[in-house]
């Protein structure tokens, strides 16, 4: 703690981000707003990949473990190694397009 009373937090990274093929080309097609936006998600999920609260949830009813990450009007969709300490991002997917990538899986 600093002598202001303030807690200086370091940002550690634990876990390595790594992206299919597919979410490399989305990122990469989005506008720079959004992109920046996906980017910052991203960068969160190394250091902490199960953030608490509404915007992650993991998905029911599918057979692989997925977890789903809201980011504006798009959804981060990941699972976690916890023994390679990786985050596997399958996909990024528009919100009206969600359903349509889940069964192709």
């Amino acid at each position: 703690m600093s002598s202001s009373g303030k807690l200086h937090a370091r940002e550690r990274v634990s876990y390595r981000v790594a992206l299919a093929s597919q979410a490399e080309r989305v990122v990469k097609k989005l506008p720079a707003a959004e992109r920046t936006r996906i980017l910052t998600a991203l960068r969160a999920l190394a250091t902490q990949p199960r953030p608490k609260g509404k915007h992650v949830k993991a998905l029911q009813g599918s057979e692989a473990p997925f977890l789903r990450y809201r980011v504006g009007d798009h959804r981060i969709m990941y699972e976690v190694d916890d023994k390679e300490r990786e985050v596997l991002v399958h996909g990024i997917v528009a919100r009206k397009d969600l359903e349509r990538w889940l069964r192709s899986r």
